[in-house]
């Protein structure tokens, strides 16, 4: 009967799986595929679990040990509402890997495994990634690998996860990543707007898809350019800066937009409509 019990505990596990991790009654299942990146910019392990139905932000956030309102840090767009089948990015603390389990535990565990990030190294990944004294678990877990070998885009196994979730006290702080990149120009902003007088303004935002996607960047009407501007979006009550590369085209925007972001800015606040109210502070 025991075995029985256990043959269908894992035939019901090992289902086929829809485009969801976990079911309605678990967030993960043994037959999930979790597959992990890095993220430079936190230092932090991220995964990308897809809500099953039933499933909720609240609880997939308990699940993996985060507050909720870390869980909009890394997914500011989720803050507009989400559906069965949204992709929520979360984090997985080193500490929560298990290196093997006992063979009667194999219902209770779920594989976990990596993708190499282009220029990573096999010491990269062991010490400074997952915080291990040496490589020896990752030869072991993967008997075929060659250090040698290793290219962007491989996936090496690193271990188990357990399924009944990631104990909050062994996450780490989870910031937003790109509140995070933004640091140096919030720091540039607080010494050169030290002591002087500091316009601000209350209006929409408009953005654009031209630019560099990669830096942040904004047109002004009246802000000095290669000088820096403070948004406030209060909808993700984020505050972050950029830098005045040009003017706003009068015959292009409304004049109430004052300020017209890039993409990455965009990106940042989780805009999804053209235009958002933002208050704004400049020199």
């Amino acid at each position: 009967m025991t075995q029985y019990f256990f043959t269908l505990l894992l035939i019901l596990f090992l289902a086929p799986a829809a485009s969801a991790t976990g079911d309605s009654l678990y967030f993960l299942l043994p037959r999930d595929t979790v597959v992990l990146r890095h993220d430079p910019a936190s230092g932090l392990l991220l995964f990308d679990h897809y809500l099953a139905p039933r499933q909720t932000l609240y609880g997939a956030a308990r699940f993996y040990g985060l507050t909720l309102d870390e869980v909009y840090r890394l997914n500011p767009t989720l803050r507009s509402g989400y559906t069965a089948g949204t992709r929520v990015t979360v984090a997985i603390p080193p500490v929560a890997l298990r290196s093997s389990f006992t063979p009667d535990s194999v219902a209770w565990f779920v594989p976990v495994r990596y993708r190499m990030a282009p220029g990573e190294t096999l010491y990269g990944l062991t010490r400074r990634t997952l915080r291990q004294p040496n490589d020896q678990l990752i030869r072991q877990l993967n008997p075929e690998l060659d250090p040698q070998q290793l290219s962007p885009g491989q996936v090496l196994k690193i271990g188990y996860l357990r399924l009944d979730g990631v104990p909050r006290d062994s996450q780490l702080r989870v910031e937003d990543p790109f509140i995070m990149r933004n640091y140096s120009l919030r720091a540039e902003w607080e010494t050169s707007a030290t002591g002087k007088s500091v316009h601000t303004a209350n209006g929409k935002a408009a953005w654009t898809s031209s630019g560099d996607k990669n830096k942040f960047m904004v047109l002004h009407r009246t802000a000095p350019l290669g000088s820096l501007v403070e948004i406030e979006d209060p909808r993700s009550r984020k505050t972050l800066y950029a830098r005045v590369v040009g003017r706003i085209p009068e015959q292009a925007y409304d004049p109430r937009v004052v300020v017209v972001v890039s993409p990455l800015l965009v990106r940042a606040f989780g805009v999804r409509d053209k235009e958002f109210y933002v208050r704004t502070r400049h020199l």
